[in-house]
């Protein structure tokens, strides 16, 4: 960290009256905080209400978040010097990341809503979940840059590509690059696109509404790693414990964000906690629990790790800290919607066959599960069909039920967040405490 984290929120609390109430309210005294752990953890709800207590005429930009929780919509509130960091942020990564300082390049921004996305050294189309439009961009403009970078949520990006195919885009004779975020990736995902489009251009970053669009991201090293975890189950569980899945593998600066991660009862994964770190903040977030679940690893542990299973250092000494991301933690009697991926798209068979849209819900008997999947528009529930997922998803407990595009349940909307989970399953109901917060600044 560039200053001791208590510090730097006790700058933040002076400058946030509403949340000194608050806390003061529940018997904290912000002087003698000597912990982060000292003070409560935030959710939705408190955000929800919290826009309320500052100025809003100092806002130039509210983003909504998916409401992919539940009913609550949280919002994202920045303000001049926000967004001006966040352009330079978003710049410094496409340059480092791609060199857009120097290389001709096209971004198609193919981001739901009206998500923007800017750059001073790209030229940027804002396309959103249009795969026609998409398509004739790549097509018309295209030829005039020297590299393509997609940027938009999995699914939208997969059915654009399988598209894409069927109107004769040669993928891996373009220029191309994509950035997925939006939603958990399974490292088959990577590999399943890697061989339409070609080896080494899937990246992946994680942000939120509240926090802003990139904050987490997958470099050179972490694509690495997680590639290697996701071949060698013993690396896997040394690092990690006894997983079904491979956790995404993200990169992130200290200097914008503080991530503590919190064991909570009856879960199977740690919660992620989110403190940022600038005191000039319109809407800070201090102690945030979004939803995702996580683990921190730490360089010197996964060198360690890496040298006792026979492998050479693969992490440089120094660097970014590293999040391991587990998903949201929903689950039906112990399978998780990130297994389900994982088989999906270890299948070209079943991955190209799928919109990648399916459901998971409690079965009619005691301990049954079952898996609804849809199918795409030119594929029907045929016997061979139906063979060859039973036996792909062999290895889970769940009665496997196959639509046809048009007959499944829970329609695929690209504007909005995929429900994977019912919510009727058996995660635990998580109770919300009662925030009282004056709606005076």
């Amino acid at each position: 960290m560039r200053e001791d984290i208590v510090m730097l929120i006790k700058r933040i609390i002076k400058k946030w009256p509403a949340y000194m109430r608050f806390i003061e309210g529940k018997g904290i005294d912000p002087l003698k905080i000597e912990s982060i752990s000292d003070l409560p953890v935030l959710d939705k709800q408190f955000i929800a209400r919290a826009i309320h207590t500052v100025p809003l005429f100092k806002v130039k930009n509210i983003v909504p978040s998916s409401g992919c929780t539940g009913a609550d919509f949280s919002f994202g509130l920045f303000g001049e010097m926000e967004i001006k960091k966040a352009s330079v942020a978003i710049e410094e990564f496409l340059q480092k990341q791609f060199n857009t300082g120097n290389k001709k390049t096209l971004i198609l921004n193919l981001l739901p809503g009206a998500i923007p996305i800017q750059s001073s050294t790209a030229t940027v189309a804002s396309i959103g979940v249009r795969i026609d439009t998409a398509i004739a961009a790549i097509r018309s403009l295209g030829s005039s840059f020297e590299q393509i970078i997609l940027i938009g949520e999995p699914l939208f990006i997969k059915n654009l590509v399988e598209y894409g195919l069927k109107q004769s885009i040669q993928w891996k004779y373009l220029p191309l690059f994509i950035i997925v975020g939006g939603e958990w990736i399974s490292e088959s995902y990577r590999t399943y696109l890697e061989n339409i489009v070609g080896y080494n251009r899937i990246y992946s970053s994680m942000g939120m509404a509240e926090l802003g669009l990139n904050y987490f991201y997958e470099t050179d090293e972490t694509i690495m790693l997680r590639r290697l975890l996701f071949e060698d189950s013993r690396l896997l569980r040394m690092l990690l414990g006894d997983l079904d899945f491979c956790p995404m593998l993200f990169a992130y600066g200290e200097e914008d964000v503080y991530v503590e991660t919190i064991a909570e009862p009856n879960d199977a994964f740690e919660s992620i906690l989110l403190t940022t770190t600038d005191p000039m903040r319109v809407l800070p977030l201090i102690r945030y629990k979004g939803g995702d679940k996580g683990k921190k690893l730490s360089r010197p542990e996964i060198n360690d790790a890496l040298k006792t299973m026979g492998y050479g250092e693969l992490l440089s000494k120094t660097g970014l800290p590293i999040l391991a991301h587990f998903g949201r933690g929903k689950n039906i009697s112990g399978i998780y919607p990130e297994v389900i991926k994982d088989i999906i798209y270890s299948s070209m068979e079943i991955a190209s066959s799928t919109t990648g849209n399916f459901i998971l819900n409690s079965g009619k008997g005691k301990d049954t599960v079952e898996l609804g999947i849809q199918l795409k528009e030119d594929v029907y529930p045929t016997p061979d069909i139906k063979d060859i997922y039973r036996n792909s998803f062999n290895r889970l407990p769940v009665y496997i039920e196959l639509y046809p595009f048009d007959l499944f349940p829970y329609p695929l909307n690209f504007e909005r967040k995929v429900c994977y989970v019912t919510e009727d399953n058996n995660c635990r109901d998580r109770g919300r405490e009662e925030i009282e917060l004056s709606a005076a600044v």
